[in-house]
């Protein structure tokens, strides 16, 4: 039998991490290739989809001015222009590596550049993380009898009150409130439905937030959250950085809200704790990230 061709790979550093996680097992799993200019797209997207994860991370060298690093990232469908938790955990991932207990970073991403704030705990096993998003746009409101439906929720489950919009702090998001907490825990998406939904939506938007207002049958003091998209194995991303910006942009204009907290990724069984502020023309959101491992990865090299 002859012998198989012979692919070039190289050894790359990864880290592991747990991004908006206050306890181990929580939070959303993250990866984070580091030196990853030597790997082509394909390569990129290939190991996203075998990690199988919400996003992948990979750090790059810049290519803008002011940039510390350009910041690729994908899910196991696609490359997307900006996400919220893999910012949070490469910039971690990103201080650590420097030997920087406490560090101001610019990431670049498709979406343009995004200053970070990182400090690592005493012990280097945790960090605070807070990101700068881009100032919000409001891409418009849509129907929500549509998207209740393809949750699987009826219609007296929405809130008249409050309009479902498309908003953007670097990802379109639907943020779609509903009337209490048994509505968004009785949610079960037909993926297909909502996938349609989002893209009849202004901005089609990715992911679709379901949202409970603090008081509304929860914490008193905390949203409730959930995310769903097709872009995740399972169709529910268990914290999401990208749609909490969008979130206090929306408590922002509809209840006069200047900050939120909120909880997400309860019915995963994978706690997570998002908050988020307005911040002049932009939107800071900030979390905890626990670093759960670090290592190397063979990959095969550009040709």
């Amino acid at each position: 039998m002859a012998n198989a061709t012979a692919i070039a790979t190289t050894r790359l550093p990864v880290t592991w991490l747990e991004v908006f996680a206050d306890q181990p097992l929580g939070g959303n799993l993250h990866v984070v290739v580091h030196d990853a200019d030597v790997l082509d797209d394909a390569t990129l997207a290939a190991f996203a989809r075998r990690m199988r994860l919400s996003e992948t991370s990979y750090v790059q060298s810049p290519s803008e001015p002011g940039a510390d690093y350009r910041h690729r990232i994908f899910t196991m469908v696609t490359e997307i222009p900006f996400a919220g938790h893999p910012s949070l955990g490469t910039a971690a991932a990103v201080a650590r590596a420097r030997g920087e207990r406490s560090a101001h970073l610019v990431q670049q991403t498709g979406a343009g550049l995004q200053p970070l704030r990182v400090d690592l705990d005493g012990t280097g096993a945790s960090a605070t993380v807070e990101i700068s998003q881009n100032p919000p746009a409001h891409l418009g409101d849509t129907a929500s009898e549509p998207l209740l439906a393809a949750l699987g929720l009826a219609r007296g489950d929405g809130r008249t009150e409050l309009p479902a919009s498309v908003i953007s702090t670097g990802l379109p998001t639907l943020v779609l409130p509903v009337k209490d907490l048994e509505a968004l825990q009785h949610a079960r998406p037909d993926l297909g439905a909502l996938s349609d939904a989002l893209v009849a939506a202004p901005g089609s938007p990715l992911t679709c937030y379901v949202v409970v207002p603090p008081g509304a049958g929860g914490d008193g003091s905390r949203w409730r959250a959930r995310c769903f998209t097709d872009q995740v194995g399972g169709g529910e991303d268990a914290a999401t950085g990208s749609a909490a910006g969008p979130l206090t942009a929306y408590a922002h204009l509809h209840l006069g809200a200047d900050a939120v907290e909120i909880d997400q990724g309860v019915e995963l069984g994978s706690p997570s704790r998002l908050s988020g502020h307005v911040d002049g023309a932009r939107i800071v959101v900030a979390g905890n990230v626990r670093f759960v491992g670090a290592g190397t990865i063979e990959l095969p090299a550009r040709a």
